[in-house]
């Protein structure tokens, strides 16, 4: 099982390809998120985040994706969703 600092990773990972299309790697995580920790620890969590099978290499020198089963692990537990407003509702119910 993964442990809370992975999970992290792995959702900060979704969450940059998700909005940049681009594959994410460590110092942009740490840039960019608040994870407390160096670049190279991230990329020892990315190292077995791989192993795992929840992201990978698209090729040596880029950062890493999510696969299928990461993708299905954020849904699952990682991601969060937030209560719609009441404009959102009445928008859905109007549609």
């Amino acid at each position: 099982m993964l442990d809370d600092r992975k999970l992290a990773v792995l959702r900060a990972i979704v969450e940059d390809y998700v909005s940049t299309n681009e594959p994410v790697g460590s110092k942009a995580l740490v840039d960019r998120h608040n994870l407390g920790v160096s670049p190279a620890t991230i990329r020892n969590d990315m190292a077995v985040l791989e192993e795992q099978g929840y992201i990978h290499q698209p090729h040596t020198s880029a950062g890493r994706v999510p696969t299928d089963k990461g993708y299905r692990l954020f849904v699952d537990r990682l991601s969060t969703i937030k209560p719609l407003s009441g404009a959102e509702r009445r928008a859905i119910e109007t549609f």
